[in-house]
């Protein structure tokens, strides 16, 4: 708990002492005054000094008949009133120096019933209303400006409020601490809200400049620091207006404002573009730009009233003109200017906009022709199209009507005429042997389609193995088309075949033979030897032989009759040595050059391919080779010669036997 420092008047009587102590202690925590001056004295913002009054009751601090106050005079006097959840009117009975009759109570009506205390100091400044109240609930007063001027409008006194409760304000004051440039005018509260001045509230009283002034009750406040009251001066308003806005922008007439309240001040406008009168405020339309303005009546500051504006709104709307084009066909009419209008050229029609002005409406007026276009088709002899809404055949002149792209009817008159078919003859028939090729044709159009997957073109070679029947269209310039057909015969033959190459081992004794068989009468078969071999019987398509040599042995069937050339195809025979593969890899080598075992090599036995890679023993390569005579001659990659040693080889090989090899070992270089 806090010490309080309280300091008595010199003046006051030891019985007058005697008497405020019983009856506070007669009323337990109420503070009593009869008389008594209680002066706070010493608070800082670090060490506040607190009266404390521990009672919730109104009643709480009783002055009587006697007089008496609480002299603050400091904003870290705090009194401290613990008025728990109580409501009604709690009254400091502030007051300033030794003086009974500067009393200035302070009351503060609380409305709502929470649990709340009200901690309250106040004090009297200098002109400039030093010293500002300090960091309190909020940030410290670092300016008096606007109505919270600390020359012009505040009152030379603060007070710091403290609650979490809702309260109607009361403030008093001494007529002398009104030193304003209004002191008379009427007198509100206004908060310091940390940052800046919140706007006044109210309802004010007149100001005074002798006694002791009030203000208030200032009702439903709950935003509690530091709080100053500001005079509100009585300064000049108006009122303006303009009779008839909108106005049109051919409107000649000086357009008068209509304005009530205090003279002297000037107008203006935004934006840009309105012709206006600054002193009269008359308006002229005809000589301002169409648009939308604010008009602002200003009357200047002064040392005690804050400028004052008031706006009107003026919007000059303009004479609409608006450039149009029609379009009507030709034989027809359109209403312009009044009247039914046939013939092209400008027509004007004046309207009313909704804004209420005038709007020119220029009409270009575009007269269509109705076209007749002239066309000629043609179709092919038996093909129709579609003229008339029918489908024609025969020749003649036929009318189709259209809508234009320009809106009109468009009559097409089309004059077709029937295009004869080409006379297309192909090449004559013709008679072949089998396997032969002849060339067929055709004449008469200038483009040529074959069936049977011949394609296009005039000429076309072709060797059937069959009697065929090819059909080509020919075609003209008029795109028309006809056909014709050309029969290839194949005459009754039989054409060679002497079967499949065979492979067999060089041991076997003996082979056979496998031609086809000939089919017609009177054909005849014989096998020719090109390489080796014996046969038995040539005659027959599946002659047996022997005695063929290693490698590839050729044998042609020839197929003879009376009508055609012989028929030949051959076949071969390849001999092979079947003996199975083998793979040897040798153990040591010795690359000294004396033209023995100089190279490391593969040997073996109907091999096929060899793979070898060669490594130290540190594992980097050697050397390598692809093929089967390959081999290692004891040099490194750049020429010089490997040292003696153990080496290691990989060879992957492949027998013609089809064998597949894959070793991997060690070998030895001596030199």
């Amino acid at each position: 708990m806090k010490i309080f420092k309280h300091t008595y008047w010199k003046e006051l009587s030891f019985l007058v002492m005697l008497l405020s102590f019983c009856l506070l202690s007669q009323a337990q925590n109420t503070l009593v005054l009869n008389g008594g001056i209680t002066v706070l004295n010493g608070g800082t913002a670090g060490t506040p000094v607190y009266l404390v009054v521990n009672e919730s009751n109104t009643a709480g601090i009783t002055r009587l008949n006697g007089g008496g106050h609480i002299h603050s005079e400091n904003q870290y006097n705090f009194v401290k009133w613990i008025s728990g959840t109580g409501i009604g009117n709690y009254v400091i009975p502030f007051g300033v120096g030794g003086n009974a009759t500067d009393y200035i109570p302070f009351t503060f009506n609380k409305t709502t019933a929470g649990n709340s205390d009200l901690d309250m100091s106040t004090w009297a400044t200098n002109q400039q209303n030093i010293p500002h109240a300090g960091i309190s609930n909020v940030g410290a007063v670092t300016s008096m400006t606007g109505l919270a001027d600390s020359v012009v409008s505040a009152l030379d006194r603060f007070w710091d409020i403290r609650s979490s409760a809702t309260a109607d304000l009361t403030f008093s004051y001494l007529g002398v601490e009104n030193t304003t440039a209004s002191p008379t005018d009427t007198v509100k509260a206004q908060h310091w809200n940390g940052t800046s001045w919140d706007v006044q509230a109210g309802p004010g009283n007149l100001g005074i400049v002798a006694g002791v002034g009030t203000v208030g009750p200032i009702p439903g406040q709950s935003t509690f620091s530091p709080w100053i009251l500001s005079v509100i001066p009585t300064c000049p308003t108006a009122a303006i207006s303009y009779a008839n806005t909108p106005f049109c922008t051919n409107d000649v007439t000086t357009q008068n404002v209509t304005f009530s309240g205090g003279l002297g001040g000037g107008y203006s406008s935004t934006p840009a573009g309105l012709t206006l009168d600054a002193l009269t405020g008359d308006i002229i339309p005809n000589t301002s730009t169409a648009g939308t303005y604010t008009v602002t009546y200003t009357i200047a500051l002064t040392a005690t009233c804050p400028e004052f504006t008031v706006d009107a709104i003026v919007t000059i709307n303009p004479i609409a003109t608006t450039n149009d084009v029609a379009t009507i066909c030709e034989g027809t009419t359109i209403l312009l200017g009044g009247v039914m209008q046939t013939t092209a050229g400008f027509y004007n029609d004046t309207l009313q906009t909704t804004l209420g002005c005038d709007s020119i409406i220029i009409t270009e007026l575009i007269v269509n022709p109705v076209d007749t276009i002239i066309s000629t088709a043609s179709i092919c002899l038996g093909e129709d199209t579609l003229l008339g809404g029918v489908l024609q055949t025969t020749a003649g002149t036929y009318y189709d009507i259209f809508q234009s792209t320009l809106g009109c009817d468009s009559v097409v008159e089309t004059t077709l005429s029937i295009n004869l078919l080409p006379i297309v003859v192909a090449s004559s028939d013709d008679t072949i042997c089998p396997g032969e090729i002849t060339n067929i044709s055709a004449t008469g159009g200038t483009n040529y389609t074959w069936d049977n997957g011949l394609g296009s073109g005039q000429n076309q070679p072709v060797n059937p193995l069959v009697t065929t029947v090819y059909t080509v269209t020919g075609t003209d310039a008029n795109n028309c088309s006809n056909t014709d057909n050309v029969e290839i015969t194949v005459e009754l033959g039989t054409i060679a075949d002497a079967g499949i190459d065979q492979e067999i081992c060089i041991d076997e004794v003996s082979f056979g033979l496998n031609g086809n068989i000939p089919l017609i009468a009177g054909e005849s078969g014989l096998w020719t030897i090109l390489n080796s071999g014996i046969l038995i019987d040539p005659l027959l398509s599946s002659a047996t032989g022997s005695g063929l040599l290693l490698g590839e042995n050729v044998f042609v069937w020839t197929i003879s009759n009376a009508a055609c050339p012989p028929s030949s195809a051959s076949v071969t025979i390849n001999v092979i040595d079947c003996e199975p593969s083998a793979l040897l890899i040798p153990n040591v080598f010795t690359p000294n050059e004396d033209g023995f075992n100089d190279f490391f090599t593969v040997d073996g036995i109907g091999l096929e391919s060899v793979e070898g890679e060669i490594f130290n023993r540190w594992g980097q390569k050697m050397f390598s080779w692809n093929n089967v005579n390959g081999g290692w001659d004891g040099r490194t990659t750049s020429g010089s010669e490997a040292p003696d040693g153990t080496y290691f080889f990989i060879i992957t090989a492949k027998g013609v036997d089809g064998t597949e090899y894959f070793e991997k070992g060690t070998f030895s270089l001596i030199r």
